[in-house]
């Protein structure tokens, strides 16, 4: 019986399957149309702080100023960005936006 199971796939008339759609060179190629510019990438980092601040970020969360401590940092740093005056804040938007780039850059190469 074994032998008649490996006999049934065997010789159909030397059909060869052929695919409904057949692949082009084109259709790998990185470069062509399909472009998309990425205008900015968001991902998880790590920055060591002290317990201090740490528990200084928990107590921003904890009175209601934000609803954790990673929404703490970013009001933190928004009342800093207010503080500064119309050329600080120009020079720290150009800084942001040359990091911006460069991790477009890094993100898009992986």
């Amino acid at each position: 019986m074994a032998n008649s199971l490996i006999r049934s796939n065997r010789n159909k008339n030397n059909v060869i399957p052929k695919p409904a759609k057949q692949a082009k060179a084109s259709d790998f190629d990185t470069n062509a149309g399909d472009n998309k510019t990425v205008s900015s990438v968001t991902f998880d980092t790590n920055l060591k702080i002290s317990n201090h601040t740490r528990n200084k970020l928990q107590a921003m969360a904890m009175i209601g100023y934000a609803e954790n401590q990673r929404l703490s940092v970013d009001t933190a740093i928004q009342s800093f960005y207010e503080q500064l005056s119309t050329n600080e804040q120009r020079e720290f938007d150009l800084q942001v936006s040359t990091l911006e780039s460069r991790d477009i850059k890094l993100k898009s190469k992986k």
